[in-house]
């Protein structure tokens, strides 16, 4: 299994201290159901130099090392994860306006943000779609999120060649509901829908 993981060293923001790195994008290679403790000092060394005892956040949460298990929430495909104290978050005022934003947390663009602003909005491979995806075996235009004026989310395919799954049921050409932590998952990839309030990543 590998998933990527991007650790950030919120001591070294803003003023890098010698020998650390304000964050660093990490490639782990291991079994599926390893403990985070066999990789979180190798973690902690990649971007602060250093491979002692190390706290491994998730947001504000604090990671048990030996619970934590990797590739299963939250140390999913394209997961950030702050060392020894909960990271900043990263102001986007542009969120205050959006309703929700979808996050891609597997696949060629785990870590992606998008920002859903309402109407009906076209997942797919296409330069064309609305939420553009490098999957190849996610049809052109995939599946459609309709975010409705009350906030409500809706997602369904649209005829797509491998189809989609909500939290592992098959989704047909009728929109069902998409409530937020629900995982969408199209091709290789898994997206989940989340309020705008919630920590940041890259926003597209």
């Amino acid at each position: 299994m590998q998933i990527r993981l991007t650790v950030v060293d919120p001591q070294a923001q803003g003023s890098p201290a010698r020998g650390r790195t304000a964050s660093c994008d990490v490639l782990v290679t291991a079994p599926a159901g390893t403990a985070l403790a066999a990789v979180a000092s190798a973690l902690a060394s990649a971007v602060s130099g250093s491979d002692g005892p190390v706290a491994l956040y998730a947001g504000a949460e604090r990671l048990d090392d030996r619970r934590s298990t990797l590739g299963e929430p939250p140390l999913t495909d394209g997961a950030v994860l702050s060392l020894g104290g909960p990271a900043a978050p990263e102001p986007h005022p542009e969120l205050d306006d959006a309703p929700t934003r979808l996050h891609v947390v597997a696949g060629p663009d785990a870590g992606g943000v998008h920002l859903l602003h309402g109407g009906e909005i076209r997942v797919g491979r296409s330069a064309g779609a609305d939420v553009p995806l490098d999957d190849p075996d996610v049809s052109r235009l995939h599946c459609a999120v309709t975010v409705a004026a009350d906030g409500r989310v809706a997602v369904a395919d649209l005829g797509s060649t491998n189809g989609s799954t909500l939290d592992g049921a098959r989704l047909g050409a009728r929109p069902v509901r998409f409530a937020p932590g629900a995982l969408l998952r199209i091709g290789e990839s898994a997206l989940r829908l989340a309020p705008a309030g919630g920590p940041g990543a890259r926003v597209r």
